[in-house]
C-alpha cells in the first residue's frame, strides 16, 4: 500500500527563472527573499515543504482570458514567466484545497492581479487567482472563495475577470483611485490615504477579516504586495514590522486553507523582511 503523504504545514512554491527572467520591475527581490527564507532555516523546517512551479497549461489560460489577450502577452516579452507564475499559483491553491498543506506562499516573476479578460498592464500578464479559481472549479469542487487583495494599486483586472460572481468575495485596498466599480455581491473596496501607516492598515484589515468570516470561503487567496512599505514604490507608508502582524491575524482567523501570492514589491531589502516575516507566521 502506498504511504500517504503526511499534510504540509507550508507549502512555498518558487521557480529561479522568477528571478532571471522576471519582469525587471519586479525580480531583483525574489531570489534575496528565498535566500532569506534560507537563512532563517524555514526551508529546512518541519513541515515545510518546497515545490518547484510548472507553467500553468495553455488550455486553462483560454478560458479565463481572451485571444487577443494571450497574444498580446506572447508578444510581450514575458509569456513564459507569465505561465510560469501563474502555474505556481495554481501549483499553491491546489495543495491547500486538496489538503496537502494548511497553506501556500507562491513566489512569481510576473504579477497578475492587473490581468483582466482581454487586457493587461502593471507588471500583470496573466490573472494567476482567476486561473486558479477555475482549475480548482474543475478539479477540486472547490466553489466558494475570498480574495484580500493589500497590494495598495487596485485589482481591477480581478475584478473585472471576478467581480460579478456570486461565489468570489473580492476585498481590495487601494490609495483611493478606483479603477473598477463595486459591480456584483461580494464586492468590498478599501480606500485608505497615499500615506496610510500601520494603524490604518492594521484597522482595515480587521474589517476585511470580519467580512471575509461572515462570508465563510472554501478558500481565502491574499494577494500580497509590499509595494506597500515605506521604502517602496506603491502607497501606503507602512513600517518593517506590519506584514508579520498582517498575517498573524489572517492565520488566526484562517489558520488553514489560505493561499498567499506574491503581487507587486521591487526592493530586495523590504522583500527579505516582508516575505520572510509572512512565510515564518505561516510556517509556526
Amino acid at each position: 500500500m502506498e504511504k500517504q503523504e503526511e499534510r504540509a504545514k507550508l507549502v512555498i512554491v518558487y521557480h529561479p527563472d522568477f528571478a532571471s527572467h522576471g519582469y525587471p520591475a519586479l525580480r531583483d527581490r525574489v531570489a534575496p527573499a528565498f535566500e532569506e527564507l534560507r537563512a532563517r532555516g524555514l526551508l529546512d523546517r518541519e513541515g515545510v515543504r518546497v515545490l518547484l512551479a510548472k507553467a500553468v497549461d495553455e488550455r486553462l489560460v483560454a478560458e479565463v482570458h481572451t485571444e487577443d489577450h494571450m497574444k498580446g502577452v506572447q508578444n510581450s516579452g514575458y509569456y513564459e514567466v507569465a505561465l510560469l507564475s501563474a502555474g505556481a499559483v495554481v501549483m499553491g491553491a491546489e495543495e491547500v484545497a486538496l489538503g496537502k498543506a494548511e497553506a501556500a506562499f507562491c513566489f512569481v516573476g510576473a504579477a497578475g492581479h492587473h490581468a483582466s479578460r482581454e487586457g493587461f498592464w502593471g507588471f500583470c500578464y496573466l490573472n494567476d487567482v482567476a486561473l486558479a479559481l477555475v482549475h480548482l472549479r474543475a478539479t477540486a469542487a472547490v466553489g466558494r472563495v475570498a480574495i484580500v487583495d493589500v497590494d495598495p494599486h487596485f485589482g481591477d483586472g480581478t475584478r473585472d475577470i471576478l467581480g460579478e460572481d456570486p461565489e468570489v468575495l473580492h476585498v481590495n485596498f487601494h490609495s483611493g483611485y478606483t479603477m473598477k466599480e463595486a459591480h456584483g455581491p461580494h464586492n468590498l473596496d478599501l480606500a485608505l490615504p497615499y500615506d496610510a501607516g500601520d494603524t490604518k492598515f492594521l484597522k482595515a484589515v480587521e474589517q476585511a477579516l470580519i467580512t471575509v468570516e461572515e462570508f465563510s470561503p472554501e478558500i481565502l487567496f491574499v494577494i500580497f504586495g509590499h509595494d506597500s512599505h515605506r521604502d517602496d514604490y506603491g502607497a501606503f507608508r507602512l513600517g518593517d514590522g506590519v506584514y508579520g502582524e498582517f498575517a498573524r491575524r489572517v492565520k488566526k482567523r484562517f489558520p488553514s486553507r489560505v493561499c498567499y501570492v506574491l503581487s507587486g514589491g521591487a526592493r530586495p531589502h523590504v522583500a527579505r523582511r516582508a516575505i520572510g516575516d509572512v512565510v515564518e507566521v505561516l510556517a509556526e
